[in-house]
């Protein structure tokens, strides 16, 4: 992917031009996040858990994450799973490909988790 930035910003005056300003194009620099899979997603309200919860996917999580769907798929699972990876847990709808939210399990203690699939260890 390729952005335009704007550089050396310039006073053009007079003519038709005026007002323009000198550009220059340069590769965008992406987070792993946005880019880490063609396949699996982040819902918002993921997003939001991992920073609210200061959690950094990596490229060995997010690589476990796919492939757990994988094997959950095979297994014919279309539904959310709830996949435990560690401290973390991760409720991920199958058929959409969606990673609907992230918790840390110490968190989880009385809680109840309905219309989940399986669950699978990472």
């Amino acid at each position: 992917m390729r952005w335009m930035t704007v550089n050396n910003i310039r006073g053009i005056t007079g003519g038709k031009h005026e007002g323009f300003v000198s550009t220059t194009t340069k590769q965008a620099t992406e987070s792993f996040a946005s880019i880490f899979s063609q396949t699996l997603k982040i819902s918002k309200h993921a997003s939001e858990r991992l920073k609210f919860q200061n959690i950094n996917l990596d490229e060995v999580t997010l690589s476990k994450l796919e492939e757990a769907v994988k094997k959950a798929e095979q297994k014919g699972l279309k539904n959310d799973v709830l996949i435990l990876d560690g401290d973390r847990a991760y409720i991920v709808n199958i058929k959409n490909k969606v990673v609907v939210t992230v918790k840390d399990v110490s968190g989880l203690k009385d809680n109840i988790f309905t219309n989940i699939d399986g669950v699978l260890m990472i």
